[in-house]
């Protein structure tokens, strides 16, 4: 048990610094654009890794923001963004669960 608590202490370690935190409403942003691409997916690969995109946000915001706080990122949303904006953070939020997965699986081997 202390050799398992020992090699996860020595990957937290040597794991390189989480790239600065991002606000409430950019994970809500990135939750909500996630789910409306998922919905509007015309193929089975863009609407499982929107999917996926999103449970990253939802995992990130879920235990952390209170329900108040939540409704207000929610509503700072407004009306949302025009269709290029739209993908072109789509695709900034999916990199961003990108590189965390990518982070995770390297700290596993």
């Amino acid at each position: 048990m202390k050799l398992i608590l020992l090699a996860c202490g020595a990957l937290a370690v040597a794991t390189p610094a989480i790239a600065p935190a991002q606000t409430i409403n950019d994970d809500v942003r990135c939750l909500l654009l996630s789910s409306s691409f998922a919905r509007i997916a015309k193929d089975d690969n863009s609407r499982r890794g929107s999917a996926m995109t999103g449970a990253f946000y939802l995992g990130r915001i879920d235990g952390r923001v209170s329900k108040a706080a939540l409704t207000a990122a929610i509503r700072a949303q407004g009306k949302g963004l025009p269709a290029k904006a739209a993908e072109t953070a789509m695709r900034a939020c999916a990199a961003r669960a990108t590189a965390a997965e990518q982070q995770v699986s390297a700290a596993g081997k």
